[in-house]
């Protein structure tokens, strides 16, 4: 392994490959040395998704994240966001981590030390379920939902986010990875965004990592 290391800062060097009935083909990848976890078409934790979400973390505030409570992540997959919650922004609450997809969860224990997070929960479980039957009121909800490069057509359904603001607390914020690859997507994001102006004040940040756009949705009071 320590050839294979030394050899990824040269060139990406595939070290484990799966399948998952739900995101297709996983492999995990070792690039500059470190680990990373990718789909056929898509890139599931650390690597480029990292930098998306941490861009999002940074809109909302790092200080306003630390004095956060309790923090959900839908879409947990290696957990690369929660590395960047409590190794970069420190933040030391309660991490609720739920994904559908057992064999991503595998790799992330396998590979991204998933187990050795104190602070972090998991649920193997479908993200609706979940938030139907969760009684915790969180401070932040980070949704980042793939099947491979396919986002799940109730991510961009109003009744979801009502849901989501039931269990959000009194200052709650939505920090929601989607993509955005041609004018059918901007026109679904566009249509989602303006159906929630009732119940969120909304910002979008468009061209993130060149695919992807990040929706910021704060709760109104």
């Amino acid at each position: 392994m320590f050839f294979k290391r030394l050899l990824s800062y040269i060139f990406p060097i595939t070290i484990y490959r799966s399948h998952s009935q739900i995101s297709g083909e996983l492999s995990v990848t070792l690039l500059n040395g470190k680990p990373i976890l990718n789909s056929t078409n898509t890139d599931y934790s650390f690597g480029s998704l990292q930098r998306v979400l941490r861009f999002g973390l940074k809109k909302i505030g790092f200080e306003t994240i630390r004095q956060q409570k309790k923090i959900l992540v839908l879409g947990l997959a290696g957990a690369s966001v929660v590395q960047t919650l409590i190794n970069e922004i420190k933040f030391n609450g309660k991490i609720y981590g739920v994904d559908i997809d057992k064999e991503v969860i595998e790799l992330g224990r396998l590979f991204f030390q998933l187990d050795k997070i104190k602070n972090l929960q998991i649920f193997i479980e479908d993200a609706q379920e979940y938030i139907k039957n969760t009684t915790r009121k969180y401070d932040l909800i980070i949704i980042d939902i793939f099947e491979d490069k396919k986002m799940p057509d109730f991510l961009f359904n109003i009744s979801f986010f009502k849901q989501l603001y039931n269990i959000l607390s009194k200052k709650g914020i939505i920090l929601f990875n989607t993509i955005v690859e041609n004018k059918k997507e901007a026109s679904r994001n566009k249509e989602l965004t303006t159906s929630l102006e009732e119940l969120y004040q909304i910002s979008v940040f468009s061209k993130v990592e060149e695919g992807n756009e990040i929706i910021l949705l704060k709760k109104n009071l």
